[in-house]
Formats: structure tokens, C-alpha cells, sequence
């Protein structure tokens, strides 16, 4: 009972964090279930076997409505935390089971510009935030810092935002997964390790990384 009760909990938190960014997110839902089951209840009067269209309806409309609730709870969060210092850190911690880590505002500027430093499979990323003129050089500087550590590693820079050559904060995820993997699981850990001398006293993050509310879906499942 307590596993199910978790569930109820994760779903209706979720469900309450959408719907603020997605007032429309009930009636949206109920259309879906009332459409799905009314295809299928036409469909079972027309074969004459309502009862059984009826049940197969039921599933299909739980189906659709997992997958919509899904897709719209990712973006809410996405929302979320869009433009707060640290997203990306909270994006790439919902990957670790996808095998990437990061180590939060490995290199920060007085502008509040931020770089991340992610590891996976593909390599090294360092992940720039922020808008001020200082972040390239903060990117640039850390990525020297890095090359020392690890000459012979692939070590790759973005920079979160919605600007040419940037990726937008909803597309991290994707972009991550998306990169050329030339690591093995254990080299990934054995990286981990190497860097772990640059992370023995990383910077502190800006008060109020997130929102009281900003947080992705948990499960990991939803996308």
C-alpha cells in the first residue's frame, strides 16, 4: 500500500506543478478520455460487441492520457526553472541514470554567470549560464582548467538560452542524449574520479538556484 500511495502522491504532485503553468491541463485530459472512449463505443456498436470495445476504449484512454500528461508535466517543469541560475544542473541530474553526473558552478563570474561541468559518455560538457559578455571567457578558462586534468578526453561547451548557437533549456535533455558517446560506462566513472581534484572546492551556487516549485517530474520517465 505505501508503493501505491507514493504513486498517488508523485501523480498528484505533478498534477498540481503542471497545472500551473498549464490551467488548461483538466479539461484537456477529460476531452482526450471522452473522445478515445467514444470512438471506441461507436466502434462496438457497429460490430455489435459494445461491451468489449467499451474495456479495450478504457485502456486506450488511459494510454493517451499517461503519454499527454507526460509530455505536458516535462514541459511545465521545463518552465519551471527556465531563465534561474542551476537549471541545467537540475536538468542533467534527472539523466543520471542515462549515465551523466555534474558538478554545479565549477567556474562563476561577478556577472552570476555559471559554468557546469557534466560528465557522460560523450565526454566532458561544460555548460555555460548566464548573459553577460564574461561568459565566454568563463567557459574558456574552465575548459583550459579541464584540458589539464584530462588532455586526451572530448571536452565540448554550450551555452543555455534561446540565442544563435545556444541551446534552450527544454532541449538540454535531448541535446545531451543526442551527443556522440565515445566512453564506456567505465570510463565515465573513472573520469569521474580523475576530476574529482576539481571539484574538491567548487564555487558556491547563487542564492535561490530554483523555485519553491521548480523541480522536474520524478520518475524520470516523463518526456
Amino acid at each position: 500500500m505505501s508503493k501505491m500511495g507514493d504513486r498517488v502522491r508523485v501523480i498528484r504532485d505533478n498534477y498540481r506543478m503542471t497545472k500551473q503553468h498549464d490551467p488548461k491541463l483538466g479539461w484537456i485530459l477529460l476531452g482526450l478520455t471522452v473522445l478515445v472512449l467514444g470512438a471506441f463505443l461507436v466502434v462496438g456498436i457497429v460490430t455489435g460487441n459494445p461491451v468489449t470495445w467499451i474495456i479495450v476504449g478504457i485502456s486506450s484512454a488511459l494510454l493517451v492520457v499517461t503519454i499527454v500528461f507526460s509530455r505536458r508535466a516535462m514541459r511545465a517543469a521545463y518552465k519551471s526553472i527556465e531563465g534561474q541560475p542551476g537549471a541545467a544542473v537540475a536538468i542533467v541530474q534527472n539523466m543520471s541514470r542515462g549515465g551523466w553526473g555534474i558538478t554545479p558552478a565549477v567556474a562563476a563570474n561577478k556577472a552570476q554567470d555559471l559554468v557546469h561541468r557534466a560528465v557522460g559518455r560523450p565526454g566532458v560538457v561544460l555548460i555555460g549560464e548566464g548573459t553577460s559578455p564574461g561568459l565566454a571567457a568563463l567557459l574558456a578558462n574552465e575548459h583550459k582548467r579541464t584540458a589539464r586534468f584530462v588532455a586526451e578526453i572530448p571536452i565540448q561547451e554550450l551555452v543555455i538560452g534561446d540565442g544563435p548557437g545556444q541551446v534552450p533549456i527544454a532541449k538540454l535533455d535531448k541535446h545531451l542524449r543526442k551527443m556522440n558517446k565515445v566512453l564506456a560506462p567505465g570510463e565515465v566513472t573513472n573520469l569521474r574520479k580523475r576530476l574529482e581534484a576539481l571539484a574538491s572546492s567548487p564555487l558556491p551556487m547563487p542564492k535561490g538556484p530554483l523555485p519553491k516549485g521548480g523541480r522536474i517530474p520524478r520518475g524520470g520517465k516523463m518526456r
